[in-house]
């Protein structure tokens, strides 16, 4: 059975509650006064519910007072009563917040409370259920307990509304159908009605998403489920029992079940691109290709003036999307002929030690034949090998590997000391070969190489092979980017380290890009603003101008820190695309350097992506688009248009399963955007209250409660129902 017997006072205070001031013309806390007639019940819903004040400004009970100013005091009486039954199924407010509001609202009449009443205050003290945020807005309950009692006194035939569960619910659910705004709608109200006046037939649940959730969870035990969500719930309660031996007949659930029936899940991972799942949600694709395409010209159309260009703007604009998409459509002209040989000898020399490098080139040139040092400092791969990592003597290099991995066998070369793999050795005339497991070696673990370089049909390439991605950080430095030093190992002296010239990322695109003038090259730098710019950048920022470029006007070519030997420039074919997040930092803080080496693009959020995409629920449904300005206007006024919030984290919400909606909503909410809110407004709390204020200002909090130091809830407790209300309120509220 749902009834309990710790929650038997609150029954018996419902039904005071129903016979005095219902059924009779009296009062539940003056039981001797004449209150609830209907002519005052009928002046009660003209005042509160046919003129009702709507804004954020003022509080509930300013509201209140300004409802009844002019009115008999008697209605005040009506209002603690009110106040009364709407606090008995709350376990969450304190029985001091309870009998503070009750007296309040009587002296507003003129009139004392009657708080030693013991026997009724008694049913205020536990209260059977956690409230929600929406509950402790107040009108939406206020309305239906006044509607409710107007309904039954007009009836012909009270008794049979009172006595009879279907017939009462029928009522309700018809009285909120009829009122047009779901979030003036009380079905928590209308559960907690229906559950203290038969707590035999109804569960102590005033949340319509978690009697859904109970059905959704068991409804595989019934052969047939209603389709009334509290006729399931009884036909659950009955069933479970019998299907399940650690289930006892007076279980509760929430006690005994909620792992069960509300388990804690993530939403689905939804990645920037999926932005384009948008276009298979709205009524065509036009919203979506007409930003996209607008926004991708635009960029091409600077790219077509310069090689460089920054993508700038709040977080969660896609401005990591766009980059991807303009990176793609550079390379894609050519993407389809695949890299050029000379690119995969670079690609190729890039990953492979020196000693690999000559050994696959002997091999692909011939495997057989014998070769002196300057023809082996000719081969392609040999030649891509120092373009990597040049060094003042080549010669002097080859001869030194060549030496030090020859066989122990070797009956031409003195060199003692010697290192594995062993894979040439020379005949009398100096000329250099393969030995027998040299040729082994390079079958055996050079293969995916050699198919590289020899493999016949090489136009499947994706453009992936022509963009090269880097994120910058703190920490980020010009080793990692330009080049720097790696220790390696010594092959003439295991024991010792050398150090080796490495490209980074940068370098190693432009290399290609070099040897492959036919085709375009992009270099994305993700979160630019974040790196030292100018320790990162060092003399690559005067290269990258777009008239000091190799062919241009002002052609310019500078010997590198670490590399001297041989003078760098930046290819003419070779782009460079950053995004910038503002509000991370300023663009007004960024190397001056830069700034006038890069055309800058600002992405904005555009919440048109996102209108008419409605999260639905009983608490109110939240056009996400309207959200979005909302919250945006506000962010503005308070800060700055820099730390606006992006349409793509909302966008996960729009691409998810209706029925995931909401929790995904949840999900982004708690853990993306607010966190953002509260990094954006670090040590001001107070700011941020008032940017959110719309999602708290109708709780019922006033200014009152907040400086006894009374708040109900904080910014963190804001989840399930409690969210969806208070993101209905701010989508609804005046900027």
């Amino acid at each position: 059975m749902a009834k309990r017997s710790e929650f038997e006072l609150i029954y018996e205070a419902f039904g005071d509650f129903v016979d005095r001031c219902i059924s009779s013309n009296r009062s539940l806390l003056w039981p001797s006064d004449s209150v609830w007639t209907l002519e005052n019940v009928r002046e009660m819903k003209r005042r509160l519910v046919d003129s009702p004040l709507l804004g954020a400004e003022t509080g509930f009970e300013d509201k209140l007072q300004e409802q009844l100013r002019g009115a008999d005091p008697v209605l005040w009486k009506m209002i603690s009563d009110i106040y009364f039954v709407y606090f008995l199924p709350s376990g969450f407010i304190r029985l001091e917040k309870k009998r503070h509001d009750v007296t309040w609202a009587a002296e507003q009449g003129g009139f004392r409370a009657p708080l030693d009443a013991v026997s009724i205050w008694e049913a205020q003290e536990a209260g059977y259920t956690r409230t929600s945020m929406k509950y402790h807005s107040k009108y939406a309950q206020f309305w239906l307990i006044t509607l409710f009692a107007l309904r039954v006194k007009e009836t012909d035939d009270p008794e049979r509304i009172l006595s009879d569960p279907a017939v009462m619910q029928l009522l309700l659910d018809e009285m909120l159908e009829n009122l047009p705004q779901k979030t003036d709608r009380a079905y928590d109200m209308r559960h907690a009605i229906l559950y203290m006046t038969f707590p035999d037939q109804y569960e102590r649940i005033i949340s319509t998403r978690d009697k859904e959730r109970i059905v959704e969870a068991y409804q595989s035990i019934l052969e047939d489920v209603p389709n009334d969500v509290d006729q399931a719930i009884r036909s659950i309660r009955q069933r479970l029992p019998e299907v399940r031996e650690d289930i006892d007949p007076g279980f509760d659930f929430y006690i005994d079940l909620r792992d069960e029936w509300r388990p804690k899940k993530l939403p689905p991972k939804v990645g920037k691109e999926d932005i384009e799942k948008v276009k298979v949600i709205k009524n065509g694709d036009a919203p979506y290709d007409a930003e996209a395409r607008e926004m991708l010209d635009s960029i091409l159309a600077v790219l077509s003036h310069t090689k460089n260009i920054i993508i700038y703007g709040p977080p969660g604009t896609g401005k990591t999307f766009f980059a991807k998409k303009v990176a793609e459509v550079l390379v894609r002209p050519k993407e389809g002929e695949g890299m050029s040989q000379a690119v995969r000898l670079q690609e190729v020399a890039e990953r492979l030690t020196f000693h690999e490098s000559v050994a696959l080139g002997m091999f692909l040139r011939e495997p057989e034949a014998k070769y002196s040092v300057p023809e082996l400092e000719v081969l392609p791969i040999v030649e891509a090998r120092f373009t990597v990592s040049p060094v003042k003597h080549p010669k002097n290099q080859i001869w030194g590997y060549l030496q030090n991995h020859t066989s122990p066998e070797s009956l031409t070369v003195k060199m003692t000391r010697r290192s594995e793999p062993y894979l040439f050795d020379k005949d009398t005339e100096s000329r250099w070969f393969l030995t027998e497991s040299g040729k082994e070696y390079v079958r055996e673990n050079l293969s995916d190489e050699l198919h590289t370089l020899t493999a016949d049909d090489q136009t499947g390439q994706d453009s992936r092979a022509f963009i090269e991605w880097v994120t910058f950080h703190q920490s980020y430095s010009y080793e990692e980017f330009i080049e720097g030093l790696r220790p390696i190992t010594s092959e003439e002296d295991p024991g010792s380290v050398k150090y080796d010239v490495t490209p980074g990322a940068f370098k190693r695109i432009a290399n290609r890009a070099r040897v492959d003038p036919e085709n375009n090259y992009v270099m994305v730098i993700d979160e630019i603003n974040r790196g030292n710019i100018a320790k990162i950048f060092g003399e690559l920022i005067t290269l990258i101008e777009d008239d000091k470029r190799e062919g241009a006007e002002n052609e310019l070519s500078i010997a590198l820190a670490y590399s001297p030997e041989r003078k760098f420039s930046v290819p003419s074919n070779l782009y460079i695309l950053g995004t910038m997040n503002t509000a991370d930092r300023s663009i007004a803080l960024l190397d001056v350097a830069l700034r006038r080496r890069f055309a800058f693009m600002e992405l904005m959020p555009s919440p048109k992506l996102l209108d008419h995409e409605v999260v639905e629920s009983s608490e109110g449904d939240i056009d996400l688009g309207v959200l979005l300005r909302k919250l945006n206007s506000r962010i503005e006024s308070a800060l700055d248009r820099d730390h606006q919030i992006g349409h793509s984290y909302f966008l996960k919400v729009a691409v998810a399963e209706k029925k995931d909606q909401a929790d995904t909503l949840e999900y982004v909410w708690n853990q993306q955007v607010f966190p953002l809110l509260q990094e954006y407004f670090f040590n001001k709390p107070e700011v941020l209250y008032e940017v959110l204020a719309p999602m708290y200002a109708d709780s019922g909090m006033s200014e009152r409660d907040r400086i006894m130091g009374e708040a109900m809830y904080s910014f963190e407790t804001l989840t399930g129902e409690d969210l969806l209300f208070a993101l209905a309120s701010l989508a609804s509220s005046q900027v």
